[in-house]
């Protein structure tokens, strides 16, 4: 019993050594978990660059798909402008203008909510004066009886 505890004890610190001597520190994640984190934020901080490295791949690639590239990449880059530029406007929005900016928002959203109002309002005084089913109804037997004694007659 002893002996077992002892060997589970060597192999669970020789595992620990080996994990340390990667550079596999408590916290970091591991093996494969630790590759699909950093493969994440790859993905997602990655650079015009990178597509440099793949003109392999883009070399047997049809015309169209070519061009659909090229335009996704230019509505990239242009969108990554666009988001820089908001940046840069947050960063020199002061607390009062986004105070009044909110207070804005504020007014719109009291007349939006009147708007609605009055359309409900309008809604229905337009149902008011529409005919009920049985009316309708009434009125087509009544347009029925006339055309037969327009024809009997």
């Amino acid at each position: 019993m002893k002996t077992k505890l002892i060997i589970a004890t060597v192999a669970t610190l020789a595992c620990a050594s080996l994990t340390m001597a990667k550079g596999e520190g408590a916290g970091e994640g591991t093996g494969p978990v630790k590759d699909q984190i950093q493969q994440r934020d790859q993905l997602q901080t990655c650079t015009p660059d990178l597509e440099k490295d793949c003109t392999k791949l883009k070399e047997g690639l049809p015309e169209e798909v070519k061009e659909a590239v090229k335009d996704m990449t230019q509505a990239r880059e242009k969108y990554q402008e666009q988001l820089k530029e908001k940046q840069k406007e947050l960063a020199e929005c002061t607390k009062e203008d986004c105070d009044a900016l909110r207070q804005q928002l504020r007014e719109q959203l009291k007349d939006e909510s009147g708007d609605r109002l009055q359309l409900r309002q309008r809604l229905q005084e337009m149902r008011k004066e529409l005919p009920t089913h049985d009316e309708v109804m009434e009125q087509a037997k009544e347009q029925v009886r006339d055309r037969t004694r327009r024809g009997d007659d």
